[in-house]
């Protein structure tokens, strides 16, 4: 078998779709699908089972997937063992972007990396916090934002700044905002996310100091979704300041200020990485980034 089948075999998993899988790789859809139904005719096993709706993975075909990618991962590490043999840092770097890649500072964080490392390549991915570890450790990405830094000892976390935190009422329920407090804004409808979010664990523990409970009326993961359920008004939420008073700007929300609610934002990469000169120079450079500048976005 062929390293460019093991990609392609894991970014059919990755996306569930053979149109999208393609496109990521650069290839027609034809030769994909040939790349795909020769690498189960090595293995002897159907990878997927073809559905209207996309690709699944086989109960084999979720079993041989964390293999293909370690077996991916080492081929980079050998990759990048070479280049740091000829003194050189260089390689392929995959970083996931968790929120809006402007207070990412994405175009500064490329300018950064490539003007220091020239030798390096970029790739993005979109992640979230929840999937962080998880994406990891299955080589899905080489390091990734992330909200907070509650991470396993095996993950290493480099704190980058403090993220401000708003609680969005909508504005229908908020008629007289000067007689707000956790116990009124508890009974509100909440649009709530899994128990997990960084944003979420932070409003619990001021819920929890103040006895109460969210009357959650639905959950949402991705903070786009959670900003658009905001600027319906479907609920009581909580969302980054910046994008907070975007929401009151239309006139579809206000903020409550129960005192500072920050979390951290992080970089994160595994700790088995530490000496990895790819990852520890494109970190400094991207760390420096946000030493420089404070908070400012882009």
């Amino acid at each position: 078998m062929e390293l460019f089948q093991l990609r392609s075999f894991q970014a059919v998993a990755q996306t569930g779709n053979l149109t999208r899988a393609a496109e990521a790789l650069h290839l027609s859809q034809s030769a994909l699908s040939v790349q795909i139904r020769n690498l189960e005719d090595e293995l002897g096993v159907e990878l997927f089972t073809r559905q209207a709706k996309g690709m699944r993975l086989t109960p084999a075909g979720e079993t041989l997937l964390p293999h293909a990618g370690e077996i991916l991962e080492k081929s980079a590490e050998m990759g990048r063992a070479a280049v740091h043999l000829r003194g050189e840092v260089g390689g392929s770097l995959n970083i996931g972007l968790n929120t809006d890649p402007t207070f990412l500072r994405l175009n500064r964080v490329i300018r950064a990396v490539t003007t220091a490392l020239p030798r390096v390549s970029l790739t993005f991915c979109i992640s979230q916090t929840l999937t962080t570890e998880g994406m990891l450790r299955r080589g899905e990405m080489d390091m990734g934002f992330a909200f907070g830094t509650s991470f396993p000892a095996d993950v290493t976390v480099v704190e980058l700044a403090t993220t401000p935190v708003s609680v969005v009422v909508p504005a229908h329920l908020a008629q007289d905002p000067s007689a707000l407090d956790w116990r009124r804004i508890a009974a509100m409808p909440w649009v709530w996310t899994t128990c997990q979010c960084p944003f979420h664990l932070l409003c619990r523990e001021r819920m929890d100091e103040a006895g109460v409970q969210p009357n959650t009326v639905t959950e949402a993961v991705d903070e786009n979704i959670v900003k658009e359920l905001a600027l319906g008004g479907l609920g009581v939420t909580l969302l980054r300041k910046a994008e907070a008073l975007d929401v009151a700007r239309q006139g579809a929300g206000i903020i409550w200020e129960p005192g500072e609610l920050q979390v951290p934002l992080s970089l994160t990469w595994l700790a088995r990485r530490d000496g990895d000169r790819l990852i520890t120079s494109a970190a400094a450079q991207i760390a420096a980034i946000w030493r420089k500048n404070g908070e400012d976005a882009d």
